[in-house]
C-alpha cells in the first residue's frame, strides 16, 4: 500500500534538564526502575554510548516486553554532553518527544538515542551500521525489548543509517522511519521486502529531496514480493532542513513507531 501525506506549518520543540543518572539492566521487582519515565545514561565499553528512555511503568512486570525506537541524530546532532558523563547535549532525534516532556508519562515504548561521537570525539561523524546492529543486540540483553518491534527513526544522516539498517539487517527490525534526506534504496527497492516504511522531510529542504521517494514509490510498487506499506510525508512550508519535531509530535506518528511488528 503506498499513501502521501502533504502537511504544513512550521514544528515546534520540547526542552528541559539533563538527567546524569546511569541505566543497569533490568532486575525482577514490584515497583518501577527509578529510571522510568525519564532518559538516562547508558555508557557501553567499545560501542555507541547512549541516552535511553524507559516507560513509567517499566520494572513493575519483569515479563513484560515493550516496543523500541531506535532514535538517530543528524550529521553534528548529539543527545549527550561532550565527554559523555551525563545526558544532555543538543536532544536532536525523536527521543527529544519523550525528554522531561508530558509524554514521557504515557509512552509505551522504550526509546535508545546512541551518540555517534565517542567521548573525545575523534571519529567519524557518520553512523557505523555494524555499531547499531550490536547496541541493537545489546539493548536485547539488557532491556526489556519486544525482539518483534523494534523500528528505526533518524533524520538526515541518522535517515541513512536507518535505511541503511533497513537494505542489511532489515529481518531484525520492525519499520524505519527515514526523515529529511533522500532515498539510497532506490535502485533495491525489492530487497526491503515486506518492511514498513514512513518516509518524511520538507518541500523546501535543499537536502531531502521528495522526487528522490516520489520515484521510489513507483519502484516499490513494481515489487511482487512488496506486502508493506510505504508512506511520504511532505511538509509544505518554509523550514528547510529543520522540521523534524514537527512530525515526530504527531501522535499517528509516535503509534506507527511503537505499533510495527515482525
Amino acid at each position: 500500500m503506498i499513501s502521501f501525506l502533504f502537511l504544513s506549518a512550521c514544528g515546534g520543540s520540547n526542552s528541559g534538564s539533563s538527567n546524569s543518572s546511569r541505566e543497569t539492566p533490568q532486575e525482577e521487582t514490584s515497583t518501577p526502575n527509578p529510571n522510568a519515565g525519564k532518559v538516562s545514561l547508558w555508557i557501553r565499553s567499545g560501542g555507541y554510548d547512549a541516552a535511553v528512555f524507559l516507560p513509567a511503568d517499566y520494572g513493575t512486570d519483569p515479563n513484560a516486553k515493550y516496543p523500541m525506537v531506535l532514535s538517530l541524530h543528524g550529521f553534528n546532532g548529539s543527545v549527550l554532553n561532550d565527554d559523555h558523563t551525563e545526558v544532555g547535549g543538543d536532544r536532536t532525534g525523536f527521543i527529544k518527544q519523550v525528554w522531561e516532556t508530558p509524554l514521557a508519562q504515557s509512552f509505551p515504548g522504550i526509546v535508545i538515542a546512541p551518540d555517534v561521537y565517542p567521548a573525545d570525539r575523534d571519529e567519524n561523524r557518520l553512523w557505523n551500521h555494524n555499531r547499531l546492529k550490536d547496541l541493537i543486540k545489546d539493548a536485547l540483553a539488557v532491556y526489556q525489548v519486544d525482539p518483534d518491534k523494534i523500528t528505526i527513526t533518524g533524520h538526515s544522516a541518522g535517515s541513512l543509517a536507518a535505511q541503511e539498517f533497513a537494505l542489511r539487517d532489515k529481518d531484525l527490525i520492525a519499520g524505519i522511519m527515514p526523515g529529511a534526506f533522500d532515498t539510497i534504496m532506490k535502485v533495491n527497492s525489492c530487497s526491503v521486502e515486506d518492511l514498513p516504511i514512513w518516509a518524511f522531510g520538507n518541500s523546501s529542504d535543499v537536502i531531502f529531496q521528495p522526487a528522490s521517494w516520489k520515484s521510489f514509490s513507483f519502484n516499490i510498487q513494481d515489487c511482487p514480493n512488496y506486502v508493506g506499506t510505504f508512506t511520504l510525508t511532505i511538509e509544505e512550508n518554509d523550514c528547510g532542513h529543520d522540521c523534524w519535531d514537527q512530525h515526530w509530535e504527531r501522535s499517528d506518528v509516535q503509534e506507527w513507531l511503537v505499533n510495527q511488528s515482525n
